[in-house]
């Protein structure tokens, strides 16, 4: 299915169509890009804009049209020129407009002639999602709640003749208001941490392709929130902006982590001998971390087996939280380390490791506050914490001596599940 997308060029790769076309496509559905302005602009600021002629715009989309069986459009940035243009040539089709009236810098986009004719023009008939500030230059309304905002999403439809509005509340508590078929819905929401340059364009291109799919309006309406909060929390540092592309970078990140654990497996398997006596009571295990803060390991562990090892399951997500807390704590502070490896401790081991010129520090569970004791899952971060801070530098071994109930263990640290298993070969060879 096709999903036309009449938008501006974002010279800072943030917002746009980049943002539309890398939604669409990272939703399963193919982009068809209309170029109706050009802005010059970095994440910072906009400095100007190049208006494309309304002539330019319509022999572009009539050339898809004519070509593509468009499901759906979105609508981005226009000038004031083109409004009635993209209205013209759009008509009849599911349609997504988000009014973009300035930039959150301050540029603004739009003149009062160019609103009106918005208002006029565009925004009867379409699915309209404007957020808490272009609602209000829209309606006219001050909005300060969730009942304003239900409010204007209304107006948006009755008086205005919008076929629904969504209200974006990210410039107010993170909830999202639909006003559809008579009905108001709720899509609460929370503060995902990153950058949010590009937000509205991902989230108006991801609607329109949710709807070109056939789903009913609060389903994605809903999708598409949750869609948007993740491409937040995994957003792009170098483009400061949104990353639409996250759920497929995370699948692959994935699909490459379990292979690369499951070759480390086979790898510790082979030192089965060598390695069976350091196998501690609980067991071994091995785990690595993608770039999305998820942790693969072997479910049941790595165990003694005669004389040899095995592990016990498959190389599964989040099959160790003991691991997975200890590596994603180090990441905190080293994030190039990927990869961890428990050993019983024997101080052999630990002046094996000195001697072979890796980092080594501990941490000591007497020396554990009370508070932390008492709190849930709280030792492996505060011992992962103290060592780093002991040490002063990238640590590769990390050992405690247990306590009551606890075994000692060895903790071995790399940039790869390769980079540990090597390490451990060493430290047994």
């Amino acid at each position: 299915m096709a999903v036309l997308i009449i938008a501006g060029l974002d010279t800072g790769g943030g917002a746009g169509i980049r943002a539309d076309v890398e939604t669409v496509s990272a939703l399963g559905e193919h982009p068809l890009p209309v170029v109706s302005t050009v802005t010059y602009q970095s994440p910072e600021e906009v400095r100007g804009v190049f208006p494309v002629p309304p002539d330019v715009i319509r022999g572009q989309i009539r050339a898809v049209k004519e070509a593509f069986g468009i499901k759906a459009v979105k609508i981005g940035l226009l000038h004031g020129e083109a409004i009635g243009t993209v209205a013209e040539e759009t008509k009849g089709f599911k349609r997504v407009l988000d009014p973009v009236i300035s930039s959150s810098s301050g540029f603004k986009f739009l003149d009062d002639d160019g609103l009106e004719e918005l208002k006029k023009a565009l925004i009867p008939g379409s699915v309209v999602t404007p957020n808490v500030p272009e609602a209000e230059a829209l309606t006219g309304m001050e909005i300060g709640s969730v009942d304003d905002m239900k409010r204007a999403a209304e107006a948006l439809v009755e008086e205005l003749g919008a076929e629904a509005a969504v209200i974006k509340g990210g410039h107010l508590n993170f909830t999202d208001v639909l006003y559809w078929n008579g009905k108001t819905f709720e899509f609460p929401g929370e503060r995902a941490e990153g950058f949010t340059h590009g937000t509205g364009c991902v989230f108006s291109s991801a609607l329109a392709t949710l709807m070109a799919k056939g789903l009913e309006l609060p389903e994605a309406v809903e999708r598409a929130k949750r869609f948007v909060e993740g491409a937040i929390r995994f957003s792009n540092g170098e483009g400061k902006a949104v990353n639409p592309l996250w759920e497929l970078q995370r699948d692959a990140q994935r699909w490459k982590a379990r292979e690369e654990l499951e070759e480390g497996v086979e790898e510790l398997v082979r030192l089965g001998e060598l390695l069976n006596p350091y196998i501690p009571e609980v067991g071994t295990n091995f785990a690595l971390a993608t770039d999305f803060g998820e942790v693969f390991a072997v479910k049941g562990r790595v165990v003694r087996y005669g004389e040899t090892v095995k592990p016990v399951g498959p190389v599964e997500l989040n099959a160790s939280d003991h691991l997975r807390r200890a590596l994603l704590k180090m990441r905190e502070f080293y994030p190039e380390l990927k990869a961890v490896l428990n050993l019983r401790y024997s101080e052999e081991l630990v002046e094996k490791a000195k001697k072979l010129g890796l980092k080594v520090s501990f941490y000591d569970r007497r020396e554990e506050p009370e508070e932390v004791k008492r709190a849930e899952n709280g030792t492996m971060e505060w011992g992962i914490e103290s060592a780093v801070k002991r040490l002063g530098e990238r640590p590769d071994v990390i050992y405690h001596l247990g306590d009551w109930g606890k075994e000692p263990m060895v903790l071995v640290f790399g940039r790869s599940a390769e980079e540990v298993v090597e390490r451990v070969r060493l430290l047994l060879s």
